[in-house]
């Protein structure tokens, strides 16, 4: 065991110092720049500058001290920390509670030929339970495989024990391990998922947050002038201009996707899946199969006519430091190769073909709720015509994504697992095991009662709270199967 206190590399002197350089600038480059650009004071400009330099100066030497004060160390069955100068602070992990380490390499660390490491436990913060952001590979591979292996021990031990309570004892031949499998995205893979990605609506979203937070502070007069022409171009200028942003959105989003996702890689090693993936940014996932909960099958508006999906991973534990609670497992996968994929990764989570669809009567109810957003045509067409009068063209594509969602909606039962599946805009399907079912639930409305409907709900558990997963209108002999299923289950299994 480690039980040495160990520093850091010293190159996380640096990664503190540009870690509290970034947070301070985020919390006060606003007031600072206000003061300092706006304020034609002498004496204040040089108090402004006086303030930064002492500041550089009391940022260099916290980054040391916190580098000189931070160790770590393994013993006695605890990851031990301790940090800090005036007040130190001491975090005792018991290695029990971890669940997953992962690795990433952001550019400082990949010159001086380091990574980041992350100890993930069970619990529920937003941030990893350690990070050491500065440690050679081999010293990172070390570190999981004493914590692993650890753990190991203290299962079996703790699985020995429980055998002699019960006063048997039965030897069971242990399987081979499982051959390795790899996957790796191929380039034509990584361009189909970066060009079908919903990354534009995110860099459109920061532009106009960026143009409005950088408003406050410089005057742009100056480029609202220079497209000043377009308050008396026609339409056609406006559209052209429009399509011109929204393509160049389009290939900024194209760039990032690829930067994220380029080398992309996923192992299978016995009872764990490790996935690697990023170019400038390097980053390593490992999660032990245990640890899967669910896994979501996505086909968005865009992918779905080409036939391909994106496969997520919802796990417990960790950070939630992935979008959407989830890991992505394949950015992007044909339709076709999804059920030979998963049954190489992880077979008990292999999707069937066939769900049970909803009954007609239940048409209806779906084509009623895409019909909400209608109500908003009348005032669109009163308050702003004649442009408003445009609106009641959505009409039709409303119902159309009421009738994709009922159509798209069912489940079944495949052994020990649920499928569902259900669609908001895009549709996603969703493999859950018996045994990761926290709950499962049946509601029903009034006016479901009278149509003899029901809303079937499941939950699991996820890297923050739950993840809930639903179909409404389902038949209500469909929903008294599922609760027999999930019954039956829970008593062989226990």
């Amino acid at each position: 065991m480690m039980s040495e206190p160990k520093r850091m590399h010293p190159a996380a002197m640096i990664l503190n110092f540009f870690t509290g350089l970034v947070e301070t600038v985020k919390n006060f480059i606003i007031p600072f720049g206000v003061a300092f650009f706006l304020n034609h004071n002498h004496v204040i400009n040089i108090i402004a500058i006086s303030a930064v330099v002492l500041f550089f100066v009391f940022l260099i030497a916290s980054s040391i001290i916190k580098w000189r004060k931070f160790t770590y160390r393994i013993e006695e069955d605890e990851l031990r920390i301790e940090e800090g100068l005036i007040t130190k602070k001491k975090r005792y992990i018991p290695i029990e509670r971890i669940q997953t380490i992962n690795t990433s390499a952001g550019i400082i660390q990949q010159i001086f030929k380091l990574v980041k490491l992350q100890v993930e436990t069970a619990g529920d913060g937003k941030e990893a339970e350690v990070s050491l952001v500065a440690v050679t590979q081999a010293e990172a591979e070390n570190i999981q495989k004493a914590l692993f292996e650890r753990k190991k021990e203290m299962a079996d031990i703790a699985a020995d024990n429980a055998e002699l309570q019960k006063d048997a004892v039965v030897k069971i031949e242990e399987a081979p391990p499982a051959p390795e499998t790899t996957y790796k995205m191929s380039g034509q893979e990584l361009l189909i998922a970066a060009s079908t990605s919903s990354g534009i609506g995110v860099i459109i979203s920061g532009i106009f947050a960026f143009i409005t937070q950088i408003d406050e502070v410089f005057n742009l007069d100056w480029l609202y002038d220079r497209f000043s022409f377009l308050n008396s171009a026609g339409a056609a200028v406006i559209a052209l201009v429009a399509f011109a942003a929204l393509f160049i959105a389009w290939l900024l989003s194209i760039i990032g996707m690829l930067l994220k996702y380029a080398n992309f890689t996923i192992v299978r090693k016995q009872k764990e899946i490790i996935i690697s993936r990023g170019l400038i940014e390097k980053h390593q996932v490992t999660i032990p199969l245990q640890r899967i909960q669910a896994i979501k099958i996505k086909e968005s508006l865009i992918r779905q006519p080409f036939g391909f999906a994106t496969i997520t991973i919802v796990s417990a534990g960790g950070s939630a430091m992935e979008e959407d609670k989830s890991t992505v497992l394949f950015p992007i996968i044909s339709r076709k190769l999804i059920k030979k994929r998963l049954g190489e990764l992880i077979p008990d989570y292999a999707p069937e073909e066939g769900l049970n669809r909803l009954p007609k009567r239940a048409l209806g109810r779906y084509m009623l709720r895409s019909s909400w957003p209608v109500l908003a045509v009348i005032p669109l067409s009163i308050f702003f015509p004649p442009w408003g009068y445009l609106s009641i063209i959505l009409i039709p594509f409303y119902w159309i994504f009421g009738y994709l969602a009922y159509r798209d909606a069912g489940w079944k039962i495949s052994g020990s697992k649920l499928i569902m599946s259900s669609r908001l805009i895009g549709r996603t399907t969703a493999v859950i095991q018996h045994k990761r079912m926290q709950v499962f639930e049946v509601s029903r409305s009034f006016f479901q009662r009278r149509k003899k409907l029901v809303s079937i709900h499941t939950s699991t558990k996820s890297s923050m709270l739950m993840e809930k997963f639903s179909v409404a209108d389902a038949d209500e002999k469909d929903s008294e199967d599922i609760f027999n299923w999930y019954s039956y289950e829970k008593r062989v299994n226990g």
